[in-house]
């Protein structure tokens, strides 16, 4: 399945990925925010193996992201609402203070 993405900062405008329409599908449905989860359309053992790679490098990439959204979001005020950033990151408080000390925030204001 090839999917098109329109970055204009990137030179060329747009860029073409080709995925495994199940990954496609899990990309989109993540995306939109669908409650549906698909199972693998792949049954060949080499293309489940390069599927399951394929999502854990994006999930990583992901991961990592969200994590500097989450510091980035803490910077823009001394008195940022830490618990709306853990709410819009789904993280209970001491996973959020985990996440800001990784990313160079302090875990704790009153220190």
């Amino acid at each position: 399945m090839r999917i098109t993405f329109d970055l204009p900062d990137i030179s060329g405008g747009s860029q073409t990925v080709d995925l495994p329409e199940d990954v496609a599908l899990a990309l989109y449905d993540g995306l939109t925010n669908s409650r549906a989860v698909i199972d693998p359309k792949a049954e060949d053992f080499d293309e489940l193996i390069a599927s399951t790679s394929l999502l854990s490098r994006l999930i990583a990439h992901l991961t990592l992201s969200r994590e500097r959204h989450i510091a980035a979001a803490d910077a823009t005020s001394p008195n940022a609402n830490r618990r709306a950033i853990g709410i819009a990151a789904a993280m209970q408080p001491s996973q959020l203070g985990v996440v800001l000390e990784r990313n160079g925030r302090p875990r704790n204001r009153r220190t």
